[in-house]
């Protein structure tokens, strides 16, 4: 009768030790792949933005910045920097956001709505005169 005890081999040391080192590598690619890390939001970036106002087209850029935490933007144009407020995005694509700007020195609130499809975003600024349709492409860098 044995002792209980288990006799290494050189068979059973070889396949302890090829386990040990899949075991191994399995753990450093996990740890090393960014597993549980949020994505980056899909709207996040430069956006070269056309916009059909009732005093014509107007082409500002459009910049979001942030994380899955929250989110910020900037519309840029040669008339200066507006920032955004009450910037949103949902796990459907759908970007909203709000902004005031001057109108001939009368403050018009405007709200965003719209959905990013890859490197596209259409969607339209609700406003008190009506909707304006907006939409842009993503500035690759």
């Amino acid at each position: 009768m044995g002792t209980g005890k288990a006799t290494m081999t050189p068979t059973t040391g070889k396949l302890r030790n090829t386990l040990l080192l899949a075991l191994v590598a399995a753990l450093l690619t996990f740890a090393c792949s960014g597993y549980g890390a949020p994505a980056l939001p899909a709207a996040v970036g430069s956006w070269n933005m056309t916009i059909e106002t009732p005093l014509g087209t107007q082409e500002p850029t459009l910049i979001v910045s942030g994380d899955a935490s929250g989110l910020m933007g900037t519309m840029t144009s040669p008339q200066g920097d507006i920032e955004l407020g009450d910037v949103t995005w949902n796990e459907d694509g759908t970007l909203g956001f709000t902004m005031n700007i001057d109108a001939g020195g009368q403050s018009l609130s405007l709200t965003f709505s719209g959905m990013v499809d890859g490197d596209a975003l259409n969607g339209a600024f609700a406003s008190d005169f009506g909707d304006m349709e907006a939409n842009a492409t993503r500035v690759v860098e």
